[in-house]
């Protein structure tokens, strides 16, 4: 106690309401990323189109024209695919497609669903919604249910796939006639090109919205694709199956853990061994979303010999893919000392002072929030960032010169530091300007951020205490700055928990005044 000064403590009918406890390992729900409704359109129908023009470097081991058909037939049917993989379709050609897709003869019918299938194909405009109007969707899907000829299965399930690309409502009309769990079957198909094509339904279904979501989840999606993945050779179909796998992975709510968690170990594989950046993002984000949880999972991903690379991954132009990165790590930090030192003996914050000062705000706000769950761990991952003059530099810069949020999140990595760091990491902090840094932010408005600096204010002072015994020079410096001046006007803040937190200091500093 230093009576030395006495400063007025005002009383508030709410003073004994308990302190909230400051957040540590911060979950940011609230930051998560999102594909936006538009954008994710736009990717599904560019995954849609590249599909159509994509030649297999694989050939079918099972010709879709099977030769057990009259051979006759056979004929008829390969020289017409050839022949209509030369045409184009428009929608003029619908009433005549629409014909002949309802024809019991199977070469009408081959004709019809593979006009029907190319005109849904095209890059805008596809007649999705006169699709649906003319009842075709339960007459693919039947077409598909018996199973007759594989071609035929293929290109029912092609265009149904495309009609799975439109608005929520369209998609409803496939789900309302069983054809989620329609296409999670045709993922164990024997015919390689039908089962990549339930890959991309699935993908366009399940990015749709995360009640399809899980819909296909409770219907066992997850494992049939795992199983292609794992044995295709194919770079494209790994590609597809990444992105479809990831739909199935990702959103919020997030989905239940049990239903996806053999997707986890999966994605990882696929970060050490891909290098294509659209693959990378989406598993990147699926594992964003997996790696938020227990211990056990964050094991999972170290166990995995994922984390070395990842971290490289943090020196990638594509920002779409460092900030799920950047996330993913940020999660495994948040794990016991164990877990989190391996991360740091990984390099991880070599790779921080980039990202602090990069010029998008996403990047500095992930990488502040990755810095402040290392800082709520041991002293000894407290030092290592306290005392990396870089990061140290950089965050003092973030505190006094960025937008609120990443200010915000700034000073949440060093308040923990004043909570979990050393006695001697605070007198560093202090050395370098700490005090001054946390006297201009309590000039602000933000009321979390003032908050944080007060409660980060008390963790300095009580270290004070046992560094200085009667003469606490950390309270002294705080004297002469005018900062206990600051913290006595702030009483009268409208926020409850600013009140408090001053209320908190001076009563433990200083003699009252009652001005009750």
């Amino acid at each position: 106690m230093q009576p030395q000064n006495q400063f007025s403590l005002f009383g508030n009918v709410q003073a004994n309401e308990a302190e909230q406890n400051s957040e540590v390992k911060k979950k940011r729900e609230e930051f998560a990323t999102e594909i936006r409704s538009r954008e994710r359109n736009n990717i599904i129908n560019n995954k849609r189109l590249a599909q159509n023009n994509q030649v297999n470097q694989i050939p079918e081991s099972l010709p879709l024209i099977p030769p057990t058909l009259p051979q006759d037939l056979q004929l008829a049917l390969k020289t017409q695919q050839e022949q209509l993989m030369k045409r184009s379709f428009s929608f003029e050609d619908f009433p005549d497609v629409l014909q002949k897709i309802f024809s019991t003869d199977v070469l009408q019918l081959h004709y019809g669903v593979t006009g029907l299938r190319k005109m849904l194909s095209v890059e805008s405009g596809a007649p999705i919604q006169q699709v649906i109007d003319a009842n075709l969707v339960p007459k693919l899907i039947d077409m598909i249910q018996k199973e007759q000829i594989p071609q035929l299965v293929l290109e029912a399930a092609w265009a149904l796939t495309n009609v799975a690309s439109g608005t929520t409502q369209q998609t409803q009309s496939i789900i309302d006639k069983g054809g989620i769990y329609l296409f999670v079957k045709l993922l164990s198909s024997q015919y390689r090109d039908i089962a990549e094509q339930a890959v991309w339904a699935i993908g366009n279904i399940a990015g749709d919205c995360t009640q399809y979501r899980d819909l296909i989840l409770r219907v066992g999606g997850v494992d049939p694709l795992i199983t292609i993945m794992q044995n295709s050779p194919n770079k494209n179909t790994i590609k597809h199956c990444t992105w479809s796998l990831s739909n199935l992975c990702r959103g919020k709510p997030i989905p239940d853990f049990k239903y996806v968690k053999n997707a986890l170990p999966v994605f990882c594989k696929v970060i050490i061994d891909e290098t294509d950046p659209e693959v990378l993002t989406d598993a990147c984000w699926a594992l964003s979303y997996l790696s938020d949880g227990d211990n056990s999972r964050l094991q999972t991903v170290i166990d995995s010999q994922v984390v070395p690379t990842l971290i490289k991954l943090l020196d990638h132009s594509s920002l779409q893919l460092v900030i799920p990165t950047l996330r993913i790590l940020g999660n495994v930090v948040t794990g016991d000392e164990t877990q989190t030192t391996y991360v740091l003996n990984q390099g991880l914050l070599l790779k921080i002072p980039k990202l602090l000062s990069h010029d998008k705000k996403a990047i500095r706000r992930e990488a502040c929030w990755t810095i402040s769950n290392i800082t709520a761990g041991s002293s000894n991952q407290v030092s290592q960032v306290v005392r990396d003059s870089a990061i140290l530099e950089k965050l003092f810069t973030l505190m006094t010169t960025d937008v609120e949020e990443i200010v915000r999140e700034a000073t949440w990595a060093i308040s923990n530091s004043t909570k979990h760091g050393s006695n001697s990491d605070i007198q560093l902090l202090v050395q370098k300007g700490l005090l001054n840094v946390f006297k201009q932010l309590l000039e602000g408005d933000d009321t979390q951020t003032m908050t944080v600096v007060l409660e980060a204010l008390l963790n300095v002072l009580k270290r004070g205490d046992q560094d200085f015994k009667d003469d606490n020079y950390y309270l002294t410096q705080l004297e002469q700055m005018g900062v206990i001046s600051k913290i006595e006007l702030l009483q009268k803040h409208q926020n409850q928990s600013v009140y408090q937190k001053c209320f908190s200091i001076l009563e433990q500093y200083y003699e009252a005044e009652s001005e009750l």
